[in-house]
């Protein structure tokens, strides 16, 4: 049903969302429907989960990363005017809940709100390794007596924190959108995405684009 012959290759020469929109690009929906590694669940037919995010990790992420090079200017002084956008994070979360077959925003968006696709589209972005995201996506440990816990060194413990906490998604959203064009798109090196074969097998990191 998905063999490489009926595919249809992504647009990777446009934005996976509509313009400047949140909004799925319907040339990407199509081409989506007829890659098994996005439609299947994982689970299903040797499809794991870790394809699927290496999929939206070098495939989906470069070409919205094109798109937003080429609408953006750097002016003197170093101020980004047309960078990133909170659309382009929204947008991109949308297409994580559809791949991994989560409940849609449209359909309800009480439950997406506190799903906790944010943290899992921050870990396979090029943010991930930004500081910034660090209290964001860690807290302290605390006793029962409610006291930090250290370590043998003295340094505070920290662990995951809950991203289905209410509130989280509009936290990481906030945030995202104040510091996501602080920096620079850098190192990245334009290549075309990769055929069905490639990802099945593929488990490489993403090229770092921010610095």
């Amino acid at each position: 049903m998905y063999g490489n012959f009926q595919r249809i290759p992504y647009p990777i020469h446009k934005s996976p969302m509509d313009g400047d929109t949140a909004h799925r690009d319907l040339d990407w929906v199509y081409a989506s429907q007829t890659d098994r590694i996005y439609v299947l669940r994982a689970g299903e037919f040797g499809v794991t989960r870790q394809q699927k995010l290496d999929l939206l990790q070098n495939v989906f992420w470069p070409a919205l990363i094109r798109w937003v090079i080429s609408r953006q200017q750097i002016l003197p002084g170093g101020t980004v005017v047309g960078g990133w956008w909170r659309a382009d994070m929204q947008g991109m979360m949308d297409w994580y809940r559809e791949c991994l077959h989560m409940t849609a925003r449209w359909e309800d968006a009480i439950i997406a709100h506190t799903d906790g696709i944010w943290r899992t589209a921050l870990e396979t972005s090029p943010f991930r390794d930004w500081p910034e995201f660090f209290l964001l996506l860690n807290e302290p440990v605390v006793d029962e007596n409610g006291q930090v816990v250290r370590d043998a060194q003295g340094r505070i413990v920290y662990k995951d924190r809950d991203p289905t906490v209410d509130g989280m998604e509009d936290a990481f959203l906030d945030l995202w959108e104040t510091i996501a064009n602080s920096r620079p798109l850098a190192n990245y090196v334009q290549r075309d995405a990769l055929k069905d074969g490639n990802l099945l097998a593929s488990r490489m990191r993403a090229p770092d684009v921010c610095v």
